[in-house]
């Protein structure tokens, strides 16, 4: 009889409902932690230059036929009218086999329950969330957070939350503050505002080390998209190899293995690429711009693969990504 309660204790306490909920995106399955390489169709807008552009599902098809994406995703407005973009994307993405993914803002309290209802009609595991702008007060904007991560764990819905210039996540060391008032916060990290804000152009010293641990540390998403120190968006080549890509690489890399070490089965790190149209890029005198984000794109799709696959290999855990991945 004793035996008997101590294995129904040890299963009670070992059962993913009795863990700590680690809030990272997850879809439910089995499967070893893996990862989401996504697009926000955002960045596919105005392809090709010159046009006519294509359409939404010719974007879909290009990717499709181009390999390696997982997810797509579009900005939601958190307003009952978003309801036939949703149904839109999420047609064409069940169409191609992509899984989808949701961006929107909550810059009040009752843009919630709009938001929630949106992200389960999209069947989105997680929603990237911008809340704004800038000016808002700390307390309030801490207020504001603290409800928005609340929610979105008793829903059960992974939320991310988008570091982003223009925003209450603007400023590094007031975001750093936000996790220590908010400590279940996750980020969608995307380290481009950062480096511009401080016009980091080189490695993070020593003074900007703690300050963007705190912040990788709690990143359940990542945005592809290097930075100079100067421009949000540059062009890093047909490798994917100078020393702002490497840079950006390893830091992308950090979070990729401290997030194998916490996953759990089921878990998804999403990667979304997010190459942004002008006045993200940057246009010649003429007004051309002067890199091309479809094969921008592609680049960083391989990047982001790589270094994935490499914590893989390297952490033992997880499961590769690519057409022959496996799990170790």
């Amino acid at each position: 009889m004793r035996h008997s309660i101590l294995v129904l204790l040890v299963l009670f306490l070992t059962a993913p409902f009795g863990r700590t909920q680690n809030l990272h995106v997850n879809d439910g399955s089995g499967d070893r932690p893996k990862l989401w390489i996504a697009i926000n169709v955002w960045g596919l807008e105005g392809l090709p230059p010159g046009g006519p552009e294509w359409s939404l599902e010719e974007k879909l098809e290009r990717l499709k036929k181009a390999g390696g994406f997982d997810a797509v995703d579009r900005y939601t407005a958190a307003d009952p009218k978003s309801d036939s973009a949703v149904a839109e994307l999420d047609g064409l993405a069940k169409k191609y086999g992509f899984r989808v993914g949701m961006a929107t803002s909550i810059d009040r309290l009752e843009q919630l329950d709009i938001a929630i209802s949106l992200a389960r009609k999209a069947g989105t595991p997680y929603v990237d969330v911008m809340t704004g702008p800038y000016s808002v007060p700390e307390a309030e904007a801490v207020r504001l957070i603290r409800a928005i991560s609340d929610r979105f764990k008793a829903e059960k819905i992974a939320l991310a939350l988008q570091t982003h210039r223009g925003l209450v996540t603007q400023d590094l060391l007031r975001t750093v503050e936000y996790t220590r008032a908010v400590p279940d916060l996750r980020f969608d990290l995307d380290l481009s505002h950062y480096f511009v804000a401080g016009e980091i152009g080189e490695d993070l010293n020593a003074a900007a080390l703690p300050a963007f641990e705190a912040i990788l540390a709690r990143a359940v998403m990542l945005d592809g998209r290097v930075s100079n120190g100067e421009q949000v968006q540059i062009d890093i080549g047909p490798s994917g190899d100078n020393p702002h890509a490497r840079r950006f690489a390893a830091l992308w890399k950090k979070v990729m293995v401290a997030w194998l070490q916490s996953a759990s089965p089921g878990d998804i790190l999403p990667f979304r690429i997010e190459l942004g149209p002008p006045n993200y890029a940057i246009l010649d005198p003429q007004g051309r711009e002067i890199s091309d984000r479809w094969e921008q794109t592609l680049v960083i799709r391989t990047l982001a693969e790589r270094l994935f696959n490499e914590a893989v290999k390297e952490t033992g855990i997880g499961q590769l990504h690519g057409p022959s991945g496996f799990a170790p």
